[in-house]
């Protein structure tokens, strides 16, 4: 048995606000109850900024123009995989992310979680509260520092404002 340990992906995930100041919360295709912020590794080659807009339009299928980076938040966070995806099978041991505010400037409409290959089945807008209560318990260490960070910035509070199921 191999017992090396092995490195953290860098990562990117996203506190995606509304123009409500409402939170995107996302619920992963095939994982009912499992909900969480847009994600993605980073790729080489691109800068943070760029990985940070790829990852929200793959998995908003919105357009690059209607994400506005607010900037990237000091919070961080390290996790292992409980059950490694395949990608990460004898890669990646975990994630390391760091954590970008970011405005949706657009609507409902402009998001198609089909658009690429689809990630997430449901989302929905949410207070931070709310994220917290739904959100999947290995994520919510970081979620926490993240949303603390930037909970002058949330425009309003409130229960969730929309379920949007991807057809």
């Amino acid at each position: 048995m191999n017992n090396e340990k092995l490195p953290l992906r860098p990562n990117v995930c996203m506190v995606v606000l509304n123009q409500d100041g409402l939170i995107f919360l996302a619920e992963r295709k095939g994982e009912t109850g499992k909900w969480q912020f847009p994600q993605g590794g980073v790729e080489s080659g691109l800068t943070l900024e760029e990985n940070v807009v790829k990852e929200l339009t793959e998995e908003l299928g919105a357009k690059a123009e209607l994400f506005r980076i607010v900037r990237k938040l000091e919070a961080t966070n390290d996790y292992e995989f409980l059950r490694p995806p395949d990608y990460a099978k004898g890669r990646w041991g975990g994630q390391s992310q760091t954590f970008w505010l970011v405005e949706f400037l657009g609507t409902d409409a402009d998001i198609d979680l089909n658009a690429h290959n689809p990630e997430f089945m449901a989302f929905q807008w949410c207070s931070s509260e709310e994220v917290l209560k739904k959100a999947e318990p290995v994520r919510l260490a970081g979620y926490n520092k993240a949303l603390s960070e930037i909970k002058d910035e949330l425009l309003k509070r409130g229960a969730c404002s929309s379920k949007n199921k991807a057809s």
